[in-house]
């Protein structure tokens, strides 16, 4: 392989090896996807919101006007009171035995949306039926375990929406694992025509034998065939 490369003959070994670079390509690509769509089990999820309303004198009052059809202005100290009690809660949820029976069949998640007082159910599973039931499920016992936790009269907890059952997988993305399969073949097939060069110890047409040996050049024996 020259020592002195350049873009020409860098190009120009790649065109020599364009068959095998595109050979690798394609079958690296077939294997990812081959394996993406039926190898890896797909996983479903969906998610329910809940919201969080504190009623607790010792905090605030009048909470309940945060969800309330009666006229009336929320204050902020409510909200930021509903809000602290449901960070809160989402430990409370992730922890009750109540809670975590209902877990079974799939990975569960509570997150608090950003600082406000909902919560959102997160459910994975590769059942789609299974990761919306447990997601229900868990939505549905949150208030008693709120009302077993803080008592009654103190707060509140309202499903806001209810998870229906994903139509398609989150995981594998087919056509992403296919992209990066089809960047890891060109990276591999030329890695590999860069391989076969240097183990190449052949001459190719237009190497410069002066500059390549350091050694002067006194004759060259002419292909009489090739040249005609």
């Amino acid at each position: 392989m020259p020592k002195d490369l350049t873009p020409q003959k860098i190009l120009a070994m790649l065109m020599r090896h364009i068959k095998l670079i595109f050979l690798i390509t394609a079958l690296v690509t077939l294997i990812v996807y081959g394996y993406s769509s039926f190898f890896i089990t797909p996983v479903y999820s969906t998610s329910s919101l809940i919201l969080i309303h504190n009623y607790n004198e010792e905090y605030t009052t009048k909470s309940s006007t945060y969800y309330a059809t009666s006229p009336g202005r929320v204050q902020v100290s409510e909200i930021a009171q509903s809000t602290t009690l449901a960070g809160h809660c989402v430990i409370l949820f992730s922890n009750m035995p109540d809670m975590t029976s209902l877990m079974s069949g799939a990975n569960v998640t509570f997150e608090q949306i950003e600082d406000s007082p909902f919560i959102r159910i997160n459910a994975s599973s590769s059942n789609p039926q299974v990761a919306a039931n447990v997601c229900n499920q868990l939505a549905e016992q949150a208030p008693k375990c709120f009302e077993d936790e803080y008592g009654e009269g103190n707060g509140k907890v309202t499903i806001i929406t209810s998870a229906a059952a994903p139509t398609s997988p989150v995981s594998p993305n087919v056509n992403q694992n296919t992209l990066y399969g089809l960047a890891i073949g060109a990276i591999l097939g030329i890695l590999l025509a860069f391989f076969l060069e240097i183990i190449d110890t052949t001459l190719k047409p237009g190497d410069d034998i002066a500059k390549l040996y350091g050694i002067p050049v006194f004759a060259e024996i002419v292909d009489f065939e090739k040249e005609g």
